[in-house]
């Protein structure tokens, strides 16, 4: 078994005493949750971020992100673009960005990331991407596979629907040709959603909190009262997911 640590939204600023919503310190907040996280958690294999590691578009952001992940991550670190990412800082995380068709290898699972940045805080997914992650879960079907992108992938009857994907019916598609995922994880919504996309082989689909300020899921903008927090997903060897959502805290 391998165990993911999955974490989103981190939308860091320039300036590490900055506030946002909440009255939250997202430098902070990411800061305890990685603490709690290797301090408290089991043997975490890997991190996966979904996006939107910036939340000012500054360089200083991501120089941030880089020196919190190489002071308290012990572990191998994977970053998805999200819309708050669609700027020339992002390529400083090049190292960290999970690329389609080069997945990560996690004993017998494979991780495969799809960006999903497109206009503004809308998503859309590239059909050439679809077919290198495609092409990878094919070759690789002794494995078990599991795809992080930022974006929901389906109605989450909120207004944050209307920061959906573009051409979700395009992914919906894909998904239903038969593509032989075990889970969709993803953020953006700053909420750990659970549903499954597709009819006759249904994928199970799971959010994330944010780690720093959580949405509620309404018709009309609202903050929840909900601490920042992150996902504990556990890779079982016979292709099966677990998963446990914690919350931290604000000291």
């Amino acid at each position: 078994m391998s165990t993911l640590l999955h974490i989103s939204d981190c939308h860091l600023f320039g300036d590490t005493t900055r506030q946002g919503y909440g009255a939250i310190n997202p430098h902070l907040s990411l800061k305890q949750i990685l603490i709690d996280a290797f301090k408290h958690g089991e043997n975490i294999s890997a991190v996966i971020v979904t996006g939107d590691i910036s939340g000012d578009d500054s360089l200083a952001s991501y120089q941030h992100f880089i020196a919190l992940m190489e002071n308290y991550a012990n572990t191998p670190v994977y970053v998805i673009a999200g819309n708050h990412d669609n700027n020339p800082h992002f390529d400083t995380l090049s190292a960290y960005h999970l690329v389609a068709g080069t997945p990560v290898e996690l004993g017998d699972w494979q991780i495969h990331g799809l960006d999903t940045r497109f206009e503004g805080a809308r998503g859309q997914v590239d059909t050439q991407e679809l077919k290198a992650i495609g092409k990878q879960v094919t070759e690789n079907s002794h494995r078990h596979h599991l795809l992080a992108m930022h974006h929901h992938a389906s109605p989450s009857e909120s207004w944050m629907d209307k920061h959906d994907l573009s051409n979700a019916d395009a992914f919906l598609h894909w998904v239903e040709e038969g593509i032989a995922l075990a889970a969709i994880i993803h953020g953006h919504v700053h909420s750990p959603l659970r549903y499954t996309l597709g009819t006759d082989n249904p994928v199970p689909v799971m959010g994330c909190p944010a780690s720093c300020w959580q949405w509620e899921m309404a018709s009309e903008f609202a903050l929840s009262n909900e601490q920042p927090g992150y996902q504990l997903i556990r890779l079982h060897d016979d292709g099966t997911l677990t998963s446990d959502i914690k919350r931290i805290k604000i000291i």
